[in-house]
């Protein structure tokens, strides 16, 4: 759990706790009820004022993890046209404009303007993360690599997510021994996470050992099931293979998996591979 979110939870449970103390002493003094009640509502009033910034980021940053990307986006834009403190607004923005709207330019802006608030290994890890996303995004793919490296560099601990990421740029650039080095590393730290197995699938693939690439995709798809570019080139092995039932029901996987700016394949490659399978 994000350690903001964390600390919010901590706060409003302390609030309860001390406006039970509150309720207790009001009853054994004697007071009406409907003086607590007007009290407890004045009370989330006031905390709504002045936490409400904060409360739409952490909203709109809830709405985005969860997949409710059409609430998302409006929250975390009005967090920062108040002024927020809180750099995951401008870092669920910058990924928002990376992700959905393939707009670099915009989330370097908005990372900028994070990065002069980021106070939390948590939010500095977010947003350097997305930054390399930028980097990729704009073509820059050794940019993407060095942030990512420095960060390594500089962090105690690095996650299975951002090693895996790594790992992806090293396929593009095309370094399938430092790929496979890091994505190895990424399952040293998670073995369940699916994206690090598909890493290695894509570095074989790439390399022509199509059994090797064939296993690993099987197993990152047993880690997570909807895994696009598992699917895809599962599909083009078994389609190579003259497997038609195979290929057909990979392609067909592939083609309703969600796709983003982090996958190999595109959204126009399975759609079509779907429709000469299908239709």
């Amino acid at each position: 759990m994000n350690e903001k979110i964390k600390r919010y939870l901590l706060l409003f449970l302390a609030a309860i706790v001390l406006y039970g103390l509150y309720i207790g002493i009001m009853v054994y003094g004697g007071q009406p009820f409907w003086v607590l009640l007007v009290t407890y509502a004045a009370v989330l009033v006031v905390f709504y004022w002045f936490n409400r910034r904060n409360i739409w980021s952490l909203q709109g940053n809830y709405a985005y993890v969860t997949g409710h990307k059409a609430r998302a986006k409006p929250l975390p834009e009005k967090a920062v046209a108040a002024g927020t403190k809180s750099p995951s607004a401008y870092i669920y923005l910058a990924l928002m404009a990376v992700q959905e709207d393939k707009d670099a330019k915009t989330a370097l802006e908005l990372l900028e303007r994070g990065r002069k608030l980021t106070n939390t290994v948590i939010d500095e890890r977010n947003l350097l993360t997305t930054l390399a996303s930028c980097h990729y995004l704009s073509g820059d793919v050794d940019k993407a690599i060095q942030v990512l490296e420095d960060m390594r560099a500089t962090h105690e601990y690095t996650n299975a997510g951002v090693l895996t990421t790594l790992g992806y740029l090293y396929i593009v650039q095309g370094d399938y021994d430092k790929a496979i080095e890091i994505s190895n590393l990424a399952m040293e730290d998670d073995p369940s996470h699916g994206a690090a197995w598909d890493n290695l699938g894509q570095v074989y693939y790439n390399k022509g050992d199509m059994q090797a690439a064939k296993e690993n995709f099987h197993t990152a798809l047993s880690k997570r099931v909807n895994l696009a570019d598992s699917c895809y080139f599962l599909g083009l092995i078994y389609e190579a293979e003259e497997s038609v039932d195979e290929a057909k029901e990979y392609f067909r996987r592939a083609a309703i998996c969600t796709i983003s700016v982090y996958n190999t394949v595109t959204e126009e490659q399975a759609q079509k591979k779907y429709k000469q399978y299908h239709d």
